[in-house]
């Protein structure tokens, strides 16, 4: 139901055009002109109404205003607008609607009606009425980018890629602006036309993907899962440590990939010399391989492990919960057993906790999403990489 700010707002609106007709009038008399028209009864019950939140009654006369009364229309786009942001779509819509009834309408205020509408079906759920009014708009002069940026939206909720693609090529027309959205879209292509097994078509969208790509490695990954997939796994390999080597910030997505990929064509040793040349041209990679490693349960190769067993031995909390200089002196065979007890309770940690988070808007996930779903960013949804151990406590 609408606040008690909400009514007063609404009232001042009328009050507004209460005194601008007074004023006119006044005006007008006061250098000898004939006199203005009455005020419209309507005008002052409506106010009555508004203050006294009597929201039906209110409705009534604001729609019989918008009939008789010229002066009074954008105080209904204001009205409907309040309506939508209160929740009550029903009377938004009915406000919009008899605005676009009026016969004498020019461009401009067709155009604001037909807008002020379709946000109206949008916020209803309606997509396919809102779809219709925004395609009617987005050749206008003053709404056109905002009802395109609309059809985006609705595309994008809809899964409706081609139409998104399309929708957003105008936008780039107009804008002179290129982002990251086309290439996801035709990722999202690819990645529907590769669960129903048509790995050509799934290529050929890759293909548009990377014409359009201004930054995101999705694309890469998905040619990488493809030739996996076919077993061509020295394709699989070079965009996989390409991926790597541009963003080791996906290792724990692309770890297990690599290292199934050597293991198939018994490359094991190409794989340790592989992993200690990217160690060596970062100190950050044996900490991302260790998380990488922990998270994905994986036991191999060994220079694996001793990233692992430097991980836990190194960290500022774990070393103030295990005693270190013990753990050290074990021989091989215990000191393994307790790391892999201890990496065996970090992975369990890791699987409860959130391990990617919206870099826009902060929403949290479990698992890799290329659109956020709270704010609807594409590629800002990035790996935490960091156990959370304010969890052990909760």
């Amino acid at each position: 139901m609408p606040t008690e700010a909400t009514f007063l707002l609404a009232g001042l609106f009328i009050v507004a055009g209460a005194s601008g007709w007074l004023f006119a009038r006044f005006s007008v008399r006061n250098r000898g002109a004939p006199p203005s028209p009455p005020i419209n009864a309507d005008y002052l019950r409506g106010l009555n109404f508004v203050l006294n939140r009597q929201t039906d009654e209110a409705l009534e006369l604001f729609v019989r205003m918008a009939k008789v009364d010229e002066d009074t229309l954008e105080t209904h786009f204001a009205l409907g607008h309040l309506f939508r942001r209160r929740g009550e779509v029903d009377r938004a819509i009915r406000v919009h609607q008899n605005i676009l009834a009026r016969p004498n309408l020019d461009e401009v205020q067709r155009h604001q009606a037909l807008f002020s509408l379709a946000q109206d079906y949008l916020g209803a759920g309606l997509f396919d009425r809102a779809e219709k009014l925004f395609s009617e708009l987005h050749g206008s002069s003053t709404l056109g980018k905002a009802a395109l940026e609309h059809l985006v939206d609705i595309y994008e909720r809809e899964s409706e890629w081609i139409k998104a693609i399309e929708a957003h090529r105008e936008l780039e027309v107009m804008t002179g602006e290129k982002s990251v959205q086309v290439a996801h879209y035709y990722c999202e292509l690819a990645e529907r036309a590769r669960l129903t097994g048509d790995l050509d078509l799934a290529r050929q969208y890759l293909k548009s993907s990377v014409r359009s790509e201004t930054g995101a490695f999705r694309g890469t990954l998905i040619r990488a899962a493809i030739a996996q997939e076919d077993e061509d796994f020295a394709q699989a390999l070079r965009l996989y440590e390409r991926v790597l080597e541009a963003d080791q910030r996906l290792m724990v997505e692309v770890l297990p990939q690599l290292v199934e990929c050597y293991e198939a064509t018994n490359r094991q040793q190409e794989l340790e010399r592989y992993l200690k040349t990217l160690i060596a041209t970062d100190h950050e990679v044996s900490r991302n391989l260790a998380y990488a490693v922990i998270i994905n349960g994986l036991t191999a190769p060994r220079v694996l492990r001793d990233c692992v067993e430097y991980f836990i031995l190194h960290h500022d909390i774990l070393t103030t919960l295990i005693d270190m200089d013990h753990l050290a002196d074990l021989p091989q065979a215990d000191r393994e057993k307790t790391i892999l007890r201890i990496t065996q309770g970090l992975r369990k940690l890791a699987l409860s906790s959130a391990r990617y988070r919206c870099a826009s808007c902060g929403y949290s996930t479990r698992r890799l999403v290329w659109h956020c779903p709270s704010c609807k960013a594409w590629e800002t949804i990035k790996p935490i990489q960091a156990f959370q151990f304010e969890r052990i406590v909760e």
